[in-house]
């Protein structure tokens, strides 16, 4: 066993100890819980339940449900697809800019009614697909509601960066307005050597680094939801401008230390870059038994990118490279869902979506040399994909306690590429899904799943970029790119205890089609010879993953309450990531590009009672990450985040929270080899090490 393993092995030996010593003071515990109503896989959360943590809005409250996790949709294709585990008011957002944690953010816990977790399959047809979900059902209030927080984020060698956030709604009969505003600033400092070394490790140069970045953005956003007649129609809109920055210089000196040059790398991107988003839908009975509900959205954006490296050693002329890109992003959605409940026991839905996605990406470089500029051939590609998806899904109440949940979706579409790179496509898909959940008891619910996905491209890798901060690397543009394809059958269980903790284990293993990950790239000229070899996003064949995951949240107060205080708990999310695929340049198994081995986070929280004061602390790490390129394998490792924090409510004003996060170090690892990994010999090696300063944070909000 490995140091690492035991290491494992004795935190989960004594985290179970801890669950066992907890779980059999639970079961001295038979009082009711007022709190929480429980019935067969679902458990509605009153106000008095979320009093202790004294929260502000929403989505404070759903953070506090035990054994949920917020999933936002997984980047899936499609609307229907990346369906979140969430719903307002019954309904899912129309949106796919705006996320759910920043929707729910606007919301004032006081408008709450409660809020109703299910845990079973097909839980709602707003969401199909998810085997457990939560409802925030709001007050019917006419009077005007809403939320605001102001943020002073500051470190003493990048001064003090504000953000505002509010949010309103008012109701006036069957009409509920809905309007919110957003400004965001932060700012980093980071510095640390770069250390480039011959192929046996003997120090060459040095480059010492010293640089500041941030990013500043700024949006506005709206909804109006009403009935005509017997319809419900729900519209939202938002606009969002984005810009950011990162300036570094860089020092050179030889072997023996001596100064041998400078270096100033400007990089600005997004450059007050625009994007916007409407959508809505509207749902109306056909019939008593069927009910008829249409999505449209539309979103769109400007991306913007501009970078530039000049370097200047002793004794040659000034070199300088940069690169310029403009990027127009187009995405239309049409959707229309059926949902029929005429047969007993069975709720089905059946539909189709329409989808258009388009990129208009140009790209293009120069180099200078003594003031001569060379500009090389500029990269401009329109990549276009329609897409129809026709769907069926029946949700069948066995009993209940068991629940299953199949359908499938049959996808059509077509994808082209016009410009520098030409290519046309077809495809068809068939993704079925199957989901069982049995509710063993009030407290237990194990799920079952088996699916087909297909995952979504991302148009910008059909395009060329260059990161002048990694040695002018080349993403070569892949006009050969098809989505992978992936086969999951999982496996979940999850247990409550004491009214406010839980334990649930999650295990999967996936087959993969068209795996996606580095692959070489090469350009040839009209006789055939190979002109160019960079590194791109590709296909690789099939593969294989494997994934667990533990989450447990454990109170102590049957721990701490016999030497006088209560209201602490501790939380553990584990995350295990492997993989095995078979290298497309030396032909052997290795794990996948940029998928960490292992991630966890450690969180305590101790709301101290009717005080209003809380604090916490919460660690994130993470294994190294490795990727594969044609000549270079890289490693890279960060730090330990660490957030720690100290919590007022009981401010007239609102709930002060003054917070100190550590910023993880980072350090990466290139090794470098002539001709490609699998015949050249290691003939430089890269060390880059980079310290961040922290960040302290104060906000205020509250609620109206």
């Amino acid at each position: 066993m490995t140091v690492f393993q035991r290491k494992v092995a004795t935190v989960l030996a004594g985290t179970f100890c801890m669950l066992g010593s907890a779980l059999a003071q639970a079961q001295d515990n038979n009082g009711t819980n007022i709190s929480a109503t429980v019935s067969e896989g679902k458990r509605q959360f009153r106000a008095d339940y979320f009093e202790a943590y004294a929260p502000v809005t929403a989505l404070d409250m759903i953070r506090r449900i035990p054994g949920f996790t917020i999933a936002d949709g997984e980047g899936r294709r499609g609307f229907g697809e990346n369906a979140g585990n969430v719903l307002i008011d019954g309904d899912r957002p129309s949106s796919k800019s705006d996320d759910i944690f920043t929707i729910l953010s606007r919301i004032p816990a006081t408008e709450v009614d409660y809020i109703e977790l299910t845990e079973q399959a097909g839980a709602d047809a707003e969401t199909q697909g998810q085997g457990q979900i939560v409802n925030v059902v709001r007050k019917v209030s006419s009077k005007l509601t809403g939320t605001y927080e102001g943020t002073l984020v500051f470190g003493h060698r990048y001064g003090f960066r504000p953000s505002v956030n509010g949010s309103a709604t008012l109701r006036r009969g069957e009409t509920t307005y809905e309007f919110n505003v957003t400004s965001y600033s932060e700012r980093v400092f980071g510095f640390g050597p770069e250390d480039f070394k011959s192929g046996t490790g003997n120090l060459i140069e040095r480059r010492y680094y010293r640089g500041t970045g941030g990013y500043d953005g700024a949006g506005i956003g709206g909804a109006i939801k009403t009935r005509i007649g017997g319809a419900k129609v729900n519209l939202n809109g938002r606009l969002r401008l984005d810009d950011s920055f990162d300036h570094r210089n860089g020092v050179y000196s030889d072997s023996a230390g001596l100064f041998s040059g400078e270096e100033l790398l400007l990089r600005n991107g997004p450059k007050s870059d625009l994007n916007y988003e409407f959508g809505g839908d509207i749902e109306f009975k056909i019939s008593p038994k069927l009910t008829t509900k249409a999505i449209g959205l539309y979103r769109a954006a400007t991306e913007s990118n501009d970078s530039s490296i000049e370097a200047a050693r002793v004794g040659q002329p000034v070199n300088r490279f940069e690169t310029r890109s403009r990027n127009k992003p187009v995405e239309i959605v049409g959707r229309v869902q059926n949902d029929w409940s005429a047969l007993s026991g069975h709720a089905i839905q059946f539909g189709g979506e329409v989808a258009y996605n388009q990129l208009d990406a140009r790209f293009s470089a120069a180099s200078s040399v003594a003031g001569a500029v060379t500009a090389f051939p500029a990269s401009n590609v329109l990549v276009e994909e329609t897409r129809i998806e026709p769907f069926l899904t029946d949700v069948w109440t066995v009993s209940p306690k068991w629940k299953i949940e199949a359908g499938a979706i049959a996808e059509f579409s077509k994808l082209t590429l016009s410009g520098d790179s030409s290519a046309s496509r077809s495809f068809q898909f068939l993704k079925p899904r199957v989901i069982a959940t049995w509710t063993v008891d009030p407290s237990t619910t194990v799920e079952f799943r088996a699916d087909r996905q297909v995952a979504q491209l991302d148009f910008g890798e059909f395009a060329t970029s260059v990161d002048v901060a990694l040695g002018n690397q080349v993403d070569a543009g892949n006009a050969d790119l098809v989505p992978e394809k992936v086969i999951t059958l999982a496996a979940q269980i999850r247990h409550k205890f004491l009214e406010r903790g839980s334990v649930q284990f999650r295990g999967e293993y996936q087959t993969v089609s068209d795996t996606q990950d580095l692959v070489p790239v090469t350009l040839r000229d009209a006789a055939g010879n190979i002109t160019a070899q960079f590194d791109g996003a590709g296909n690789i064949g099939n593969s294989k993953r494997w994934n667990g995951e533990l989450e447990i949240t454990l109170p102590l107060d049957w721990l701490t309450k016999s030497v006088g205080f209560g209201g602490m708990e501790v939380k553990y999310t584990g995350h295990y990531h492997d993989s095995r695929v078979t290298d497309p340049v030396t032909g052997l198994k290795r794990r996948m590009s940029n998928r960490p081995l292992w991630h966890q986070e450690w969180s305590l929280r101790h709301d101290i009672a009717k005080s209003g004061f809380v604090y916490g602390v919460t660690a994130y790490v993470q294994a190294q990450n490795n990727a594969y390129f044609f000549n270079e394998y890289r490693r890279q490792k960060e730090g330990v985040r660490t957030n720690v924090f100290v919590e007022y409510s009981k401010f007239k004003f609102g709930t002060l929270r003054v917070q100190y996060t550590s910023i993880p170090d980072f350090g990466r690892d290139r090794f470098i080899y002539t001709g490609t990994r699998a015949t050249g010999p290691i003939t430089q090696i890269v060390n880059r090490r980079r310290y961040l300063d922290p960040l302290f944070q104060v906000t205020l909000s509250g609620k109206f």
